[in-house]
């Protein structure tokens, strides 16, 4: 019987910062504290599970992160790591469920209820540009300062150890979710609920491997690329997150806005709701 052999990260590795470690778990897990009573609080408000369920989600993607390392050359530091589990050859740290339920579990469920109170594009790319920016300065934060984790080979655009570019591809994880969570919901109830439970890997996948797949052909099909083909290759990965955006905006956000504003008398057409307020 044949067995099929693991995927394998070569990385250069080195001693993970003991203080850097410590401060790196305690944090994160004390923002997925906060943020978990938060959506429970939500819940509780609103008389549904739709939040539990969307912040499982957004935990549940902690499991593609792995493969994401694998690919975009993410290496956290073996040596001295409280590590969790590795899977495609890399081999996570305790915190990184908490960094997922924070940023994409919590952010989901922010966006989507921001976006039922404000649905407008100006509201989509205001909350896009406010996930890309926690998104640069968490990633520097962990890279740079406290030396958790390392990206490794030629990346482009980087910064303070962190490709740049990657921003974006993390906050449309988020953004894509909060979304379809927002349209979604509301025609939702009971047990239906439970389907949002895969939407952010979905959404996960398709920024980071859909819009990415140009600038993954470059990075692994062809041998010491020159970087100036990097370069143009990573734009293509933010750009197109940029269009799936403004479709998405323009698809699932917009519609909602001109049924809402004011009509003859006073009247306001609302979309059936479930539960999200």
């Amino acid at each position: 019987m044949a067995w099929m052999a693991p995927v394998v990260t070569e990385g250069i590795d080195s001693p993970v910062s003991e203080i850097g470690q410590w401060v790196a778990t305690a944090l994160t897990w004390g923002l997925a504290a906060v943020v978990a009573v938060w959506v429970i609080t939500v819940a509780r408000r609103e008389r549904s599970i739709w939040p539990l369920c969307v912040a499982v989600s957004g935990t549940l993607a902690c499991l593609m992160e792995p493969l994401f390392d694998h690919v975009y050359g993410l290496w956290f530091l073996e040596e001295g790591q409280w590590n969790l589990y590795t899977t495609f050859g890399s081999s996570q740290p305790i915190w990184v469920p908490a960094a997922y339920l924070t940023f994409y579990g919590g952010a989901t469920v922010f966006i989507a209820r921001y976006l039922q109170r404000h649905p407008s594009m100006r509201s989509v790319w205001r909350m896009y540009a406010f996930i890309v920016v926690m998104a640069i300065a968490a990633e520097m934060t962990y890279v740079s300062i406290l030396g958790v984790y390392t990206y490794q080979d030629s990346q482009p655009f980087v910064v303070f150890g962190y490709p740049i570019f990657l921003g974006f591809t993390n906050a449309m994880s988020a953004l894509v979710s909060g979304i379809i969570v927002f349209r979604v919901v509301p025609l939702l109830k009971g047990v239906e609920y439970l389907s949002l439970i895969p939407i952010v890997p979905m959404a996960f996948a398709a920024g980071l491997f859909g819009t990415g797949i140009l600038y993954l052909s470059v990075r692994h099909g062809i041998e010491d690329p020159p970087m100036l083909l990097v370069h143009v290759a990573a734009l293509t990965v933010v750009v197109g997150i940029a269009g799936t955006v403004a479709l998405l905006g323009k698809l699932l956000v917009v519609p909602l806005q001109k049924l809402e504003g004011p009509k003859p008398g006073g009247a306001h057409l609302r979309q059936p709701d479930h539960g999200m307020v």
